[in-house]
């Protein structure tokens, strides 16, 4: 039985990519800047308090229900710029925190990343008491 979510990672995650989609050459030009960046001295930290180790599951979810069920309208446009922007940060946390030992930010990373976060996040037995951080970290 297909549940309501089981469409939405990878819709979503097309969805993000089609947003961010570059032109060739702006996308060279990524490229270069990227391998010119030099990796990060050390680890980022997160603190146990930080608001980001509040989000949880039910939270992503339900962006992600907005982010597919209404690609026409703001709300829907809102929810997959919060996606995007945390799949970007996500992968900016990990690179550091595996001192640049992880695949390039690309829309190959972000739209594998989506669908593990969603499939985790769908299959949690109690979505709403699941961290989101710790889902994505792990």
């Amino acid at each position: 039985m297909i549940t309501r979510y089981a469409l939405a990672a990878p819709v979503a995650a097309l969805l993000m990519l089609g947003a961010c989609a570059k032109p060739a050459e702006e996308a060279a030009a990524g490229d270069e800047r990227a391998a010119a960046m030099e990796t990060p001295a050390e680890a980022p930290k997160l603190a146990p308090d930080d608001p980001l180790t509040r989000v949880t599951c039910a939270d992503f979810l339900a962006t992600a229900e907005v982010a597919t069920a209404q690609p026409a309208d703001d709300a829907a446009l809102a929810a997959q710029d919060e996606l995007a922007n945390g799949l970007t940060w996500l992968h900016g946390y990990l690179y550091a925190k595996a001192d640049g030992a992880i695949e390039p930010l690309s829309q190959t990373w972000m739209q594998a990343t989506a669908k593990r976060v969603f499939e985790a996040c769908a299959a949690a037995q109690k979505p709403a008491e699941t961290s989101l951080f710790e889902v994505a970290t792990s």
